[in-house]
């Protein structure tokens, strides 16, 4: 027995610069995910004028620089979509569309929907709109980063 730790001193001794053995670790956990609960509310946005004309892309950018972005700064989500719904005439509007998606904490809920339907009303307004659509999740939404 003695043969043996002075064999593994002298190694030690020796080669200073020899890579250590370790036991291998144990099963790594997963690095654990930041979850919160939030609220999700949408906006689907046609992009025909009365009259023929389209909101332009210009237009569509103006719109989100100068009235979306100042309300949500810390983000929001665009979809583009083509949609359809039946007017006050009774005619069925065909037309593209974007969405706006909001997601935001639970704590700011009162906030963000005043927020939105300044969104909704500006919106109606500057592009002659009968109506936006709005949907509200009413259940919080699970979101992680």
């Amino acid at each position: 027995m003695r043969t043996i730790v002075l064999s593994i001193l002298l190694v030690l001794v020796l080669c200073p610069d020899a890579p250590a053995q370790h036991a291998s670790p144990g099963p790594t956990q997963a690095p654990s995910v930041r979850s919160e609960k939030y609220y999700r509310s949408e906006l689907y946005m046609g992009m025909s004028i009365p009259g023929g004309a389209m909101v332009s892309d210009d237009n569509w950018e103006t719109f989100l620089n100068d009235v979306v972005t100042p309300l949500f700064p810390d983000g929001f989500t665009v979809l583009g979509g083509r949609g359809q719904y039946r007017e006050k005439s009774g005619t069925i509007a065909k037309e593209s569309s974007h969405v706006l998606v909001f997601l935001y904490r639970r704590g700011d809920r009162r906030g963000a929907g005043a927020k939105i339907e300044s969104i909704r009303d500006e919106y109606k307004k500057r592009f002659s709109q009968e109506s936006v659509l709005r949907v509200d999740v009413t259940k919080s939404v699970l979101v992680s980063f």
